[in-house]
């Protein structure tokens, strides 16, 4: 009888609503945390996800992110409808079309109450073509509304300069280290992976330091290569700051600091 009581009294019945409403909560999560948008035809279908906390705290980026890709998802379709336009339409090589396909989303990777930086993920298919995977990085001073460009945080950010060399020798180092390739052994699909062009490099997110509110470093992110040794196989390496202190922009000076915190990259959590 005691047991009974116990288990019905008010105190009790209150860490089961707790517990109800937690679990409708874990259930829920995975619907709530994007927000979505969609486009679709005959010839194909693009959605771009979003992280529902963009839409919260970062809601310039968010405006600015979300009409970017709404113009890409509507040119992405247009160009499949081109594509099955130029086919053979008659004769027995004329194939059937397959719809086309793209899925972006996106993964923070850095937060202060200034700065953020997203990776975003897109998965791309072309009826029965491979699919491919893409990377393109956005970093955002929410102050100042803009997007922050290497070149912002560096000096001679330009294809082969001495601040492009330094970032490519400690990425090569890095990526020698895990394939096993260094010094003589390494490969020329990995010096062409870690060539210093500020295509490679723009490709960057900031990281987290041990520091609170400051950045440790740039998070380089290597995209899956099609074909080749490292043919679906994505890299991404984190430069620490006093690689190349000497470069940085005097305004930039006081953003980093620390020794890196960065987690590693889980595609998945893109939600494409």
């Amino acid at each position: 009888m005691n047991t009974l009581k116990l288990l019905v009294s008010p105190a009790a019945l209150c860490i089961w609503a707790i517990c109800v409403c937690v679990g409708f909560s874990i259930a829920g999560s995975n619907a709530s945390r994007w927000v979505t948008f969609a486009q679709e035809t005959k010839f194909g279908y693009a959605k771009a996800s979003f992280p529902i906390h963009m839409q919260r705290w970062d809601e310039s980026l968010f405006n600015r992110l979300t009409a970017r890709a709404k113009t890409e998802m509507a040119e992405f379709l247009k160009g499949a409808e081109q594509d099955a336009a130029a086919r053979p339409h008659e004769g027995e090589e004329a194939p059937t079309w397959k719809p086309y396909s793209q899925s972006a989303g996106f993964i923070e990777q850095f937060r202060t109450l200034r700065y953020v930086s997203y990776l975003e993920v897109a998965n791309i298919v072309h009826g029965d073509g491979q699919a491919r995977t893409g990377f393109r990085t956005v970093n955002f001073d929410k102050e100042a509304s803009r997007e922050l460009t290497l070149g912002d945080i560096i000096e001679g950010a330009a294809d082969r300069s001495k601040a492009l060399e330094a970032l490519a020798a400690y990425a090569r180092a890095d990526l020698g280290d895990r394939t096993g390739e260094q010094g003589d052994e390494e490969s020329d699909a990995l010096l062409d992976l870690t060539r210093p062009d500020l295509g490679t490099y723009e490709r960057f997110t900031l990281c987290p330091s041990t520091k609170l509110g400051a950045a440790a470093g740039l998070t380089i992110h290597f995209a899956p290569a099609a074909s080749g040794p490292y043919a679906g196989t994505d890299f991404h390496v984190t430069v620490p700051y006093t690689v190349f202190a000497k470069f940085l922009k005097p305004p930039m000076k006081t953003l980093f600091s620390g020794e890196p915190r960065q987690a590693p990259v889980a595609l998945e959590d893109a939600g494409v």
